[in-house]
């Protein structure tokens, strides 16, 4: 059980916050030959936490929203100090890497970069007194999907390639070994999905826009990890 975790049930309505990117920002998106984005923020699985330590606990926390759409590792460290520190929330949660896999083309340089930004975000919370837990992304997509044409037809193949070729599956095992280097308590939500793509479930169907973003059923699986993580 996580120090915050004695500050909800002391109805103290702590601060939490959420950094990340697009899946923590709560960007859904529908494809059809096109991009089209929906945010939806009542449907993140932050907000999902929330409903459900309300429903089990009947106290109330604060959400900080620190996810932007796009943002590498890189991005969330040049703006952690605003969006995060400054705000001094009681806790935060850390997930960055569906963007960061995309650099896997450039090699062993990039994921260790990848892994030195993670160090220097946990380093900082620590250094704010912020008590910091991991949270891994989830899949990507691993087979074709309809609906891709153009530019987007590209980024689907390539996604698809990251997935396959196990280049997420490393970029997840590097977060888990800076959770167990810098002792972060991890709540392994891509260990979830790989159980479940191992059952035969088809999780590309859990991505909502074909490639990297998860259904609002999906972000239940997040929510569910960081809620055993937290009382658990």
């Amino acid at each position: 059980m996580l120090q915050i975790a004695n500050k909800i049930r002391n109805g103290d309505c702590p601060t939490l916050c959420f950094f990340g990117d697009s899946v923590t920002h709560g960007e859904f998106e529908f494809t059809n030959r096109f991009k089209e984005s929906v945010y939806q923020p009542e449907r993140v699985y932050h907000q999902l936490l929330k409903e459900k330590i309300k429903e089990t606990t009947g106290k109330d926390i604060h959400i900080i929203n620190a996810g932007i759409g796009g943002n590498f590792s890189d991005d969330g460290l040049k703006r952690i100090e605003q969006d995060v520190i400054q705000k001094k929330p009681d806790f935060c949660c850390v997930m960055f890497g569906t963007n960061d896999v995309t650099n896997a083309r450039k090699g062993a340089e990039a994921l260790s970069h990848y892994k030195d930004n993670l160090r220097e975000i946990v380093r900082k919370l620590r250094e704010n007194n912020i008590e910091v837990v991991l949270l891994t992304p989830g899949m990507l997509c691993s087979h074709g999907v309809k609906g891709f044409s153009g530019f987007w037809w590209f980024v689907h193949k390539y996604y698809e390639s990251l997935q396959k070729s196990g280049k997420m599956d490393a970029y997840v095992d590097a977060m888990r070994s800076i959770a167990a280097e810098m002792n972060v308590p991890l709540a392994d939500a891509y260990a979830e999905w790989q159980a479940l793509a191992a059952e035969g479930t088809d999780t590309t169907a859990m991505l909502i826009n074909g490639l990297n973003h998860p259904t609002p059923q999906a972000h239940k699986i997040f929510a569910d990890k960081l809620y055993e993580l937290i009382f658990e």
